[in-house]
């Protein structure tokens, strides 16, 4: 797969937003994104613990940090659409939004692009990925291999930089296709 410049474009500048296309405009404003598309909506106290454990660096009036939903859900943010799974401080996305490419993104382990190997049911996946401000990203086009795989297998494991993290597909096919479909694109 040829890695576009459109989409390297569109990857460099998403920053940490889960969202990639709604850009911001400072680190902060970034992080606080990140809170609230993986936490939100912003009453909820896992959003107010988000925000002030990982954009300040302190616990909310000392409540404990939030535990990640289990499974996988679909979440929208201004306009942009994502399939999540969060797994032990770590999270897998595909995340689209209308008209603009979907990607795959990777937090949690940090690392390099080069060297990151993605595989479902042990099946490798040789792709090329990207990394911005510790989220890997990869292309997730229509009709790819990998998304297939996706919505179909039963567990993903990535590893890059010598750490990794593995992720259950159980219920991905419907948050992928559910995400897909908010954007327009057929998976």
């Amino acid at each position: 797969m040829v890695w576009s410049s459109r989409l390297k474009a569109v990857v460099i500048g998403c920053g940490m937003t889960m969202a990639c296309p709604v850009l911001a405009q400072d680190e902060a404003q970034l992080c606080v994104n990140q809170c609230m598309f993986h936490h939100g909506p912003a009453s909820s106290p896992a959003y107010a613990a988000c925000v002030a454990q990982m954009c300040s660096g302190a616990e909310a009036d000392g409540a404990p940090e939030a535990e990640p939903s289990p499974g996988w859900r679909t979440e929208s943010v201004a306009g942009a659409h994502a399939a999540v799974i969060d797994m032990g401080g770590r999270s897998l996305n595909y995340m689209c939004q209308q008209g603009g490419p979907a990607l795959i993104g990777i937090s949690g382990l940090g690392g390099a692009a080069d060297g990151t190997r993605i595989s479902v049911d042990g099946r490798a996946f040789a792709l090329p990925f990207v990394a911005r401000n510790g989220i890997l990203y990869t292309a997730a086009d229509a009709g790819s291999p990998l998304v297939g795989a996706l919505m179909s297998g039963s567990g993903v494991e990535v590893v890059s930089g010598g750490r990794s993290g593995t992720f259950p597909l159980s219920g991905s096919r419907t948050a992928i296709a559910e995400a897909a479909q908010a954007c327009g694109i057929q998976p």
